[in-house]
């Protein structure tokens, strides 16, 4: 076996395994992403399928491209770089498009939390992963108190001892209705009789922001993949044209008795 092919062998099924590597970064990034009910969003559920596609499609590549490199076999080889050239034409087109559509997308996933003008009818789930956030981030409601109608959560509520409380509270007349949320972890607040102090802000913005940093992430995990795969199908037909020119040739020819004869020569 020839020094040089060996070492591009190894170089081959290095690269392999940094792609499947970040294949399985990619499967981990679209459960974790899919888990988190707040940022549960049409926009994130695409993300979420963009990335367990493709990290499926590039741990099953990295496999064969494994295999073909430490088998040395034309066959598996060149239907990697194939495959593999198709994924990152597909992967380098999305990305590009989800790039320059960022500000479009972040308006899309604002109109999106917006349209939700009501968190007492939403799910139980939901409504937990908001709380947390409210109590968190120091909000209220997806685009203020009334959100919650007549059951504004304890982690509305500014703390009596809160500073800047003049200008990121608000006064809020006391409800007759003083129903607690669904499947709330915590008890009902004691405001005073006249009126509640919730938080001014709402939690849109941050939504959005924690939306738009899976997004750019997943984009930095894909942009990466691609400089990866293209190094390595680069890798790949570098060792198949290898392996492909030390292939034994035979060649024959005649002599006088019309006998023939086979002469073999390694190209």
């Amino acid at each position: 076996m020839a020094k040089g092919s060996t070492y591009m062998r190894g170089l081959c099924i290095v690269l392999n395994v940094l792609l499947a590597i970040f294949g399985v970064i990619l499967l981990l990034f679209g459960i974790v992403a899919n888990s988190d009910k707040a940022a549960s969003l049409e926009e994130l559920t695409q993300g979420v399928i963009l990335s367990v596609g493709f990290g499926l499609a590039t741990i099953l590549l990295s496999i064969l491209g494994m295999y073909g490199a430490y088998k040395e076999q034309v066959l598996p080889l060149l239907l990697y770089s194939v495959f593999m050239a198709i994924e990152f034409t597909v992967l380098i087109v999305l990305a590009i498009i989800a790039t320059l559509a960022q500000p479009k997308l972040k308006r899309e996933i604002e109109q999106s939390y917006s349209r939700i003008t009501s968190l007492y009818n939403t799910e139980a789930v939901f409504q937990r992963e908001i709380n947390k956030l409210q109590q968190k981030a120091q909000c209220c409601g997806l685009n203020d108190y009334t959100d919650w109608e007549n059951a504004i959560p304890q982690s509305c509520f500014c703390p009596p001892a809160y500073q800047d409380r003049e200008d990121k509270c608000i006064g809020v007349p006391k409800f007759h209705n003083t129903e607690w949320i669904r499947n709330a972890h915590s008890e009902p607040a004691s405001p005073e009789d006249t009126e509640y102090s919730v938080y001014k802000m709402s939690c849109v913005p941050i939504l959005t922001e924690k939306v738009m940093n899976y997004l750019r992430i997943l984009l930095g995990i894909l942009f990466t993949l691609a400089t990866i795969e293209v190094a390595a199908v680069i890798a790949v037909l570098l060792l198949w044209y290898k392996i492909h020119t030390r292939t034994p040739g035979t060649d024959f020819s005649r002599d006088n008795n019309s006998r023939t004869k086979y002469n073999c020569c390694i190209s």
